[in-house]
């Protein structure tokens, strides 16, 4: 990948497509900040689908003049929350403003319920009797979101980051490196879905990958995904190695919050990024047996969309995610649980480059055999 030479200014790209069909439940924000708005702030929010709407939230949003999906009502409650702390700058630190705006949104939701407690959610009876065993399956029923805010700081040329879920944030520097610092734990369970799903394909041969997904061995598996929302154990104890941070208005958050800082120096862009917005992993990525093959993939795929938005931007990006998921509508090529995601992204370009193309080494993604 060729250098390139530093522009003095940054330039911002934002896209946001909902899914085809549906309300586009993702959320943005780009904001200045500091005393003389020298740095900038940016974020990228995805409603998480909630697994049981309580009845009294339901009828909310269903009279509400524009009808929202609790995932969507979440996510827009979050990113108003963001907006207001960042205007009134008094909570700078980015961990800070993700726990601020996920107590505004438990305060929200508390207005509703009266209490987060499966008590107050108002489910009839006979789906309160299924639950009641287990406090901790409220997280199935409250309204949640995921997001990954940044803070762009020209005087330091440096980074600092915030995150809970499965958004991203994702830099390329001038040496082809990529870094995407926000690991998320709810890859591994896409994956235990995946092979979950595969191990159907012994019973049903002849049913394509967008089919088994839909078995309820899968469906059971993709529910249960609820309860690792800032998970804890049966004694109250937070886990953060066995679940994923989401903004749902709980108290827990705190123990799932990723932070960390990255030097600028040299870098192309910096993206932040909805995972509707990620190349899919392929077959061969997911059901890899060698761990070191999976990464080696990883690795390669992560590459390829780094190339493909230094080139074409994250508008010519999506155009050719969306054209390989529509070609791939059996889910075979890329193993997954929906044909399109909500895909949002911003972009902070950082220096100017050619365009790549197949002179410049431009890479494909791994095709699975």
């Amino acid at each position: 990948m060729p250098l390139s030479t530093v522009t003095p200014h940054p330039s911002l790209e934002i896209v946001c497509d909902g899914a085809p069909g549906r309300l586009n439940e993702d959320a943005w924000l780009v904001m200045q900040s500091g005393h003389l708005g020298e740095r900038i702030l940016f974020a990228a929010i995805d409603g998480a689908t909630t697994r049981l709407t309580p009845p009294p939230l339901q009828r909310y949003l269903n009279a509400l003049p524009q009808k929202l999906t609790p995932a969507a009502y979440a996510a827009r409650v979050v990113r108003d929350a963001l907006t207001r702390l960042i205007a009134d700058g008094v909570v700078t630190d980015t961990r800070a403003l993700l726990l601020e705006a996920n107590a505004v949104l438990g305060r929200t939701l508390t207005e509703r319920f009266g209490a987060l407690t499966l008590e107050r959610m108002g489910f009839p009876d006979e789906v309160y009797a299924t639950l009641s065993h287990d406090p901790r399956l409220v997280r199935l029923a409250l309204p949640a979101c995921v997001a990954t805010l940044a803070e762009y700081d020209p005087a330091s040329n440096s980074l600092r980051w915030a995150h809970a879920g499965d958004t991203a944030l994702f830099v390329l520097y001038e040496d082809g490196r990529v870094e995407m610092p926000t690991a998320a734990h709810t890859a591994d369970f896409d994956g235990a879905l995946a092979r979950a799903a595969l191990r159907l394909r012994e019973q049903h041969p002849g049913q394509p990958f967008r089919a088994l997904v839909e078995h309820p061995e899968v469906r059971k598996l993709n529910l249960n995904n609820g309860l690792r929302h800032n998970y804890v154990d049966k004694h109250g104890l937070p886990q953060p190695g066995q679940g994923v941070g989401v903004l749902d208005g709980l108290s827990e958050l705190r123990y799932f919050v990723q932070t960390g800082t990255l030097s600028l120096d040299r870098a192309l862009f910096v993206c932040v990024l909805t995972d509707g917005l990620l190349w899919p992993a392929s077959a061969d990525e997911v059901f890899a047996s060698d761990a070191d093959i999976a990464t080696a993939l990883m690795h390669e795929r992560r590459a390829f969309m780094a190339d493909q938005i230094l080139a074409h931007g994250l508008a010519g990006y999506l155009a050719r995610l969306r054209q390989a998921e529509r070609e791939d509508a059996d889910h075979e090529q890329y193993p997954r649980i929906k044909t399109h995601d909500d895909a949002t992204g911003i972009l902070l370009r950082l220096n100017r480059a050619p365009e790549a193309g197949p002179e410049s080494g431009e890479r494909e993604p791994a095709e699975p055999d």
